[in-house]
């Protein structure tokens, strides 16, 4: 039998000792992992409305990785007493600072309202309402048509507001998915102070008309208004032409016979 090259020797001994470096790796024991420590997470036990007082039974807590935690989030539920929201939450959703209201905000309408900003409810109809499309937090422009005093033969409308907040329709002020358009009395619209005022009197002075628009549309768009003798052209202006004055006639008589010429 002839005798193996040394080289082979040598490679065949750390093969050998590779495979037992391994087998021995094998058959210690596995030292457990480190664990991780979770971190506590407070989220809405159930949907949560906007304006809605937070409590105990609505919340609870949930163990979260430490890398998944939302900036924002509370650890305990007792940090969230009295607290009320400015949004929706849905169930598990983690409650976060920047969606509730400041501290001291009763709950209703006003924990909705940003620093400088008022709630104003306006009367609409099916028409002005867009058919009962609008719902609460959806973006609208307001018209007002005034027909009346120097207007009353030459109507006009004018687009005073662009991308105002619905804050409410009639005594709702949350719209949950699957909810069905209702027509309502009234409108409840985000305004400051000035805007406020405008609104007041062209509510007293005109009609209000809501026109809906996208919701990440926040274009504003300058227009002239319409008035009707412009939009209506020919047919205005005829209506509104004076009559021709009446002509005036000379009698001639001659004789018996009686002649009359205008002019």
């Amino acid at each position: 039998m002839p005798r193996l090259p040394s080289w082979m020797y040598l490679l065949l001994t750390v093969v050998f000792a590779a495979a037992a470096g391994v087998a021995w790796l094998k058959s210690r024991p596995q030292s457990p992992p480190t664990p991780v420590e979770l971190a506590r997470v407070v989220v809405a036990k159930k949907d949560l409305g906007p304006a809605t007082r937070l409590s105990p039974e609505s919340l609870q807590v949930e163990k979260w990785r430490p890398e998944s935690v939302p900036k924002g989030s509370f650890a305990q539920v007792e940090l969230l007493e009295s607290r009320v929201t400015a949004y929706p939450f849905t169930e598990g959703e983690p409650i976060l600072e920047r969606k509730l209201a400041p501290r001291g905000t009763a709950p209703g309408l006003t924990a909705l309202l940003p620093p400088n900003k008022r709630a104003m409810t306006v009367k609409v109809d099916e028409a002005s309402g867009v058919a009962g499309f609008v719902t609460p937090d959806n973006r609208v422009d307001v018209v007002v048509t005034v027909d009346k005093g120097e207007f009353s033969k030459n109507p006009m409308s004018k687009v005073i507001f662009q991308n105002l907040k619905v804050l409410g329709i009639g005594q709702r002020i949350e719209h949950r998915p699957g909810d069905k358009p209702l027509v309502v009395p009234t409108v409840t619209l985000e305004v400051t102070p000035a805007e406020g005022e405008r609104l007041a009197l062209a509510a007293q002075e005109g009609r209000i008309s809501l026109v809906l628009r996208g919701q990440d549309d926040a274009l504003i768009v300058e227009t002239q208004g319409a008035m009707a003798n412009r939009m209506f052209g020919t047919l205005a202006s005829k209506e509104e032409s004076p009559a021709p004055p009446a002509r005036r006639t000379v009698e001639v008589i001659r004789g018996l016979q009686r002649d009359g010429e205008g002019f």
